[in-house]
């Protein structure tokens, strides 16, 4: 069984004087529901025409419905974790999964 995606709000602490920076994501996760991969750019908008377009972006804004999260490092690599808990990142799988 394949998993899903979904786009999220990632955290970018800055170093020093530089501020924190906040950029929405296409986020993988596993059939439980795990975030197990994270795109490393930043997602942008794009469509074949306007209404693609707008369809895409109202996608992108989906992100701000859920929890921000961020990048730490774990004994076993990188991981996402919610910003407020400190929590694995986690994600509800589709109806259908």
């Amino acid at each position: 069984m394949a998993g899903f995606w979904n786009y999220r709000v990632i955290e970018c602490e800055g170093k020093g004087d530089e501020p924190t920076l906040y950029q929405i994501h296409e986020v993988e996760y596993n059939v439980n529901g795990r975030a197990t991969n994270w795109s490393e750019t930043g997602a942008s908008p794009v469509g074949t025409s306007l209404e693609e377009l707008r369809a895409d972006a109202e996608r992108l804004a989906s992100a701000f419905e859920k929890p921000i999260l961020k990048v730490v490092r774990l004994q076993r690599g990188y991981e996402l974790v919610e910003v407020e808990t400190g929590e694995l990142a986690q994600a509800e799988p589709p109806a259908g999964l």
